[in-house]
């Protein structure tokens, strides 16, 4: 066997090289699938077609769980239809549903998918229909079995478990054990979707072993099913390991040794059933008593797939036992690699598994007669527990604990992911301790205290995944029965609070060794305040115990609370952020879905935080007024969103934007629609009311009366500038770390009425910089025109400026321009491109003499690596690090001569053209003064709507999207005058209106036809057959009007432009107050 070969440390190479399934394989067999569920649903919904309806399809088999080998597996798709009304349902009208769908699949294969072949198998199972998807290749397939089923289980919300009756009605069905597995395809799916990559690898190994074991088709008959290996994989991990990093070689010796072990093997899970409900109790106990090895199915009791009775266990036993000597349980030193040690599990040298786990009271048998391995309900899902924070005031911050930590500042780029790791991540001892002391206080609490709770909630850092090392905070939300609206809280919260500390207090003996409880003086008046301290490992936590109506309930994942939660919460007259505690899931779960790059870098801004406070903490009063360190949380949130959205990212471009955003604090308006939105007429008048307050404005997610923005920034605005300066920001060369692209405020998110304010605020460019640069370009086209070629007989014309910066319509921050030099060798539109290196290399040599004689206000770059066809140069504001505008040098044939105002070029300058382009818009550049006179003489309003449709196209760019690039953004441009035009060419208008016609026609854009004859018409015969013909190109049509040869509506990406134009207009920025769309102006598509 070639796992047998593998050295022990190389087995993960083998997994990711040879058993990872086809990425691409993967993908067409997943796209596939996904087309058939859709037909099945569409043709379902369809009374007349069939007489049945698909309530639902479920994705089953290795490839629904994530644990498909390359080469084979098995899916299974199970269709739950609204014809059967039970178990027993199963077998009426079976061969004529699986005829139905026989015929669907077919119908369905009439498209095939690119890259798979399809195939019939033999139709050995009852009630199952059978096929193959295959790539063309033949090395990849994948067995899929479609199955009808009963929706036993309705639809699931996460993490709850099945109605006791769903099972008990199934035992009284007198079904065959698994008869109906597939009801509970969901409930297996999760079972394994939810744990770690690794030991989905691990399970990967295992299959491996037994695919290579059972080669023969004989043996394969006689052998367990290969899913009976995957729950003995994820037993022996939760019970001898549990972590999601771990040695391959220790977890598959572990399970071998299992299955060596196998007449004594009885493993079963209390996830989604138990003892509790009196039939599945006798029914679990029958099952417990039958010959080893017992593995109950996780989600269908009946169902033993381990089934001692049935399956050759001695042949995958007698493999197991011979294959210890073999390099794959050899370590780099020669010793033989140990299993894991836990309760049901092997230990190495002895036989039998002599130390059954300890089982908690819901999983004892009636008699509890026997060991048995049972599983306490993990589930490996190990879902972090979730804490909030306070309204008020920031993290409780003790200086001797932060004063020890390393200056930030002084960390190279390099290394601040290896300083996060070794400085700032929590330490997990304590974390254990913690957690273990959170349990047996909520214990206590639960048994002891009068007042009775419905569920708790863990948030604060702790709960988020975002504490510190040192210290750090947790919110402990314990929701009550006695509380049955927000206002209830105020008036008995007092009574409970003491109650609760009393209990505390004398319960409290040291149950967790090396943790002790102490009581602070309680400054919060809603919450009981302790404080869980470690003085040998150095750390503390500071726990708030907030009693809190329960106004979400049990959500399903995914799930919005109902509007009525948050209408009831802004009429009960709370002060801003109030009820916070109420919402504690929520915001938990808005963070801790996060990648875990993310909340490093989280981190990382919470210890700066930390340090300034730590400096400022002889100022009191100033250090309380900073903005708590969850509004810190947010904002690093709010940047990754916006700006990198990635898994892995740079943690110093990360810190460098965060920074940036704390620097521009008196413009933030931060806020997300996960929870909330603007549906609700009383929400929306909420919203609205809290996006006029002065900024910054940093909405909690979770509860939209809390601006936790508040506070002073100040402070942190001055560190944050500080802290761009050093070395942890600063790349090896000494430059400094670019940040993400992220503005302090969303369009999006922006009301209609205040975009004028948008566009004054964040796009239009500081006038200063304009001011400088333009007297920088002039300075620069004087001298080239005066020094360049001075000893050829090349002699420069003109030299032209071009782009944004000509027309007027440059954005804030960093902008382009041409920089057009008009030379006196081109004597025709064909002699553009000759001797272009050495045109370019004259030009660079005079750029660079200006560089070094010239004295300009602003930074002058040239880039050191030289380019014989393309020259470019920077220029940068001094003082201003984000305002920039970058320039493309292009030397072009002087084709309309000297231009005045109301030049009309004459028809033979386009005759020629025409005659000498081989590729649209190939001589743009020799209009360039035609292009730049078309949008600059336009009103200053209208240049402000070219801008703020740019800044929206330029978020577009930002998608992913796949083959083909989007359209120019000068395409746009033009649009945006031709919506100006036909909308009434009005100097003063409503910027909306605007912008939503543009977006409009984007979405129309199979119907746009846009052409100007301001500078070429059909006089001349030449131009008029090429301009007829142009026009009777494919739509979309916007011919530029300088340059008649440039369509640019052509072969771009307009389908994914024209879905961000729809989704923008019913964004708030294209809606009024009351939430109607904002109409747009009466344009056609086509002139």
């Amino acid at each position: 066997m070639d796992v047998y070969r593998t050295p022990a440390a190389a087995l993960a190479s083998l997994v990711a090289r040879r058993l990872q399934p086809s990425a691409e394989f993967q993908r067409a067999a997943w796209r596939a699938l996904g087309a058939l569920a859709t037909t099945l649903r569409e043709r379902g919904d369809r009374a007349a077609a069939q007489p049945w309806r698909v309530l639902k399809t479920a994705k089953g088999g290795s490839a629904g769980r994530g644990t498909a080998l390359r080469g084979g597996c098995d899916s299974e798709i199970v269709i739950f239809l609204d014809c059967f009304k039970s178990y027993k349902d199963h077998s009426v009208d079976r061969a004529e549903i699986l005829k139905d769908l026989w015929d669907l699949l077919q119908s369905w294969w009439q498209k095939p998918i690119p890259g798979l072949n399809f195939e019939t198998l033999w139709q050995d199972r009852p009630g199952v229909l059978q096929f193959r998807l295959a790539s063309t290749d033949l090395e990849n397939w994948m067995d899929v079995s479609l199955v009808p089923a009963f929706d036993a289980l309705g639809q699931l919300c996460a993490g709850a478990k099945p109605a006791p009756q769903v099972y008990s009605t199934l035992l009284h069905s007198g079904c065959q054990g698994g008869e109906h597995a597939a009801c509970f395809a969901e409930l297996r799916r999760n079972f394994v979707n939810v744990r770690p990559a690794k030991l989905k690898s691990l399970i990967l190994l295992v299959k491996h072993w037994y695919r290579q074991v059972c080669q023969e088709e004989a043996k394969r008959e006689m052998l367990p099913p290969a899913y009976a290996l995957e729950l003995l994989t994820i037993f022996a991990w939760e019970q001898g390991c549990g972590k999601d990093a771990f040695s391959l070689a220790q977890g598959l010796r572990t399970v071998l040794g299992l299955i060596q072990e196998y007449r004594q093997l009885c493993v079963f899970w209390t996830l989604n059933y138990g003892f509790e409900n009196p039939t599945v109790r006798s029914f679990l106990s029958s099952q417990l008593k039958k010959p080893r090895p017992v593995i109950l199915d996780p989600a269908d009791p009946t169902w033993d797939v381990g089934n001692g009775a049935t399956w050759h266990w001695d042949i995958l036993a007698r493999e197991a036992e011979s294959c210890y000597e073999h390099p794959c349980f050899l370590q780099t030193a020669g010793d033989t690699v140990q299993p894991w040690e836990g309760t049901g599990l092997p230990r190495a040298g002895c036989s039998g598994l002599d130390h059954p786990i300890q089982r908690d009271d819901a999983q004892r048998t009636p008699g509890n007669s026997s060991s048995l391995n049972a599983v306490p309900p993990r589930a490996g899902s190990r879902q972090p527990s979730w804490p909030a924070p306070r309204p008020p005031g920031p993290d409780s911050i003790t200086p001797s604990t932060l004063g020890r930590a390393v200056d930030l500042s002084q960390i190279a780029t390099k290394d601040l992911d290896r300083f996060i790791q070794d400085h700032l991540k929590p330490n997990p001892q304590f974390q254990k301790q913690v957690g273990k002391a959170i349990n047996v206080i909520l214990g206590c609490l639960r048994e002891k205290c009068v007042y009775k709770a419905s569920r708790v909630s863990k948030g604060g850092s702790f709960g988020r995944g975002t504490d510190l090392r040192g210290g750090c905070d947790a919110e402990l939300v314990i929701f009550l029965n006695c509380f049955e609206d927000y206002r209830d809280q105020r008036a008995r919260r007092p009574e409970i609070l003491q109650e609760m500390q009393a209990q505390l207090e004398s319960w409290w003996q040291d149950p967790v060794p090396g943790l002790s409880l102490e009581f602070p003086e309680q400054t919060v008046p809603e919450a009981l305040q302790f404080r869980l301290v470690s003085t040998a490992l150095e750390s503390w936590m500071d726990v708030c115990l907030v009693p809190a109506f329960d106004a979400v309930g049990q959500l399903c994942a995914g799930a919005k609370p109902a509007p009525q939660v948050y209408s009831t919460l802004l009429q009960s007259g709370c002060q801003g952020g109030e009820h916070a505690a109420c919402f504690a899931e929520l915001r938990r779960n808005f963070v801790n879905v996060r990648p875990a790059k993310l909340k490093s870098l989280i981190l990382l801004v919470k210890h700066w935080y930390r340090q300034v406070a730590a400096q400022n903490k002889g100022q009191q009063p100033a250090c309380a007024s900073l903005p708590p360190v969850y509004a810190l949380e947010l904002l690093t949130i709010f940047a990754w969103e916006q700006g990198c959205g990635e898994d892995s990212f740079k943690m110093a471009q990360g810190l460098k934007t965060v920074l940036e955003l704390v620097q521009q604090h008196q413009q933030l308006c931060v806020y997300w629609t996960v929870n909330y939105s603007f549906e609700d007429p009383a929400i929306r008048t909420h919203l609205l009311g809290q996006l006029q307050k002065p900024r910054p404005l940093i909405l909690d997610p979770g509860d939209p009366t809390w601006n936790v923005g508040q506070g002073s920034w100040e402070l942190l605005a001055q560190e944050a500038a500080v802290l761009e300066t050093q070395a942890c920001l600063r790349s090896t060369e000494g430059t400094s770390v670019q940040p993400w692209d992220v503005m302090p405020a969303l369009l999006y998110q922006t009301p209609a009425g205040d975009l004028d304010k948008f566009i004054s605020d964040f796009l239009q460019p500081n006038r200063q910089f304009l001011a400088q640069v333009n007297k920088a370009v002039d300075t620069i086209c004087s001298f080239l025109k005066e020094n360049c070629f001075q000893n050829s007989a090349i002699k420069v014309l003109k030299v032209v400026k071009g782009g944004s910066l000509a027309k007027g319509t440059a954005l804030r921050g960093r902008s382009d321009a041409d920089l057009v030099v008009f030379l006196s060798c081109f004597s025709q539109f064909a002699e553009q491109g000759n001797r272009r290196a050495e045109i370019i290399s004259e030009i660079r040599a005079q750029l660079e003499a200006c560089q070094q004689k010239m004295q300009l206000e602003v930074k002058f770059e040239i880039p050191k690596r030289e380019n014989s066809r393309v020259l470019s140069f920077s220029l940068k504001s001094q003082t201003m690090l984000d305002q920039s505008v970058d320039f493309d040098v292009l030397p072009a044939f002087n084709a309309l001569g000297q231009v005045v105002s109301s030049y009309r070029p004459p028809s033979q300058v386009y005759v020629d053209l025409i005659y000498s382009y081989n590729n649209a818009g190939e001589y743009s550049t020799c209009f360039t003064e035609l292009q730049r006179d078309f949008i600059i003489s336009r009103p200053t309003k209208l240049k402000s709507l070219i801008r703020l449709v740019k800044h929206w196209y330029r978020q577009c760019n930002k998608m992913p999207r796949g083959r083909g690039s989007l359209p120019p953004q000068h395409g746009l441009e033009l649009l945006t005058v031709y919506a100006w035009e036909q909308g009434g060419q009005s100097a003063q208008f409503n910027m909306a209106q605007g912008f939503r016609t543009v977006l409009e026609l984007v979405s129309q854009y199979r119907q746009l036809r846009v052409y100007w004859t301001v500078n070429y018409d059909n006089e001349d015969q030449t131009v008029r057959d090429f301009l007829s013909r142009q026009l009777r190109q494919p739509r979309p049509i916007i011919l530029d009007p300088a340059d008649p040869t440039g369509n640019l509506g052509h072969n771009a990406r307009w389908d994914l432009l024209a879905t961000e134009a729809t989704a923008c207009m019913s964004a708030l920025c294209c809606t009024d107050r009351d939430g109607t769309p904002i109409q747009p102006w009466p344009v056609k598509a086509a002139v």
